[in-house]
């Protein structure tokens, strides 16, 4: 599971910063960071001006 891959590298006081796609939003996802002590921070709906990944994934397809 890709949470248990996460948890060993965050450490408490972190903060997780994630887009709102359903399973990011999870109760299962939510306890899982909340029980090393990270907080989680939503990026706004609809601002892929704010997440890395989609500037990455725009100059793959170029």
């Amino acid at each position: 599971m890709w949470g248990e891959h996460l948890i060993k590298e965050l450490k408490p006081g972190q903060g997780v910063v994630m887009d709102t796609v359903a399973f990011h939003r999870s109760k299962k996802t939510k306890d899982l960071i909340e029980s090393v002590g990270c907080e989680i921070i939503f990026l706004l709906p609809y601002s892929p001006d704010l997440n890395p990944i989609e500037k990455f994934l725009a100059n793959m397809k170029r």
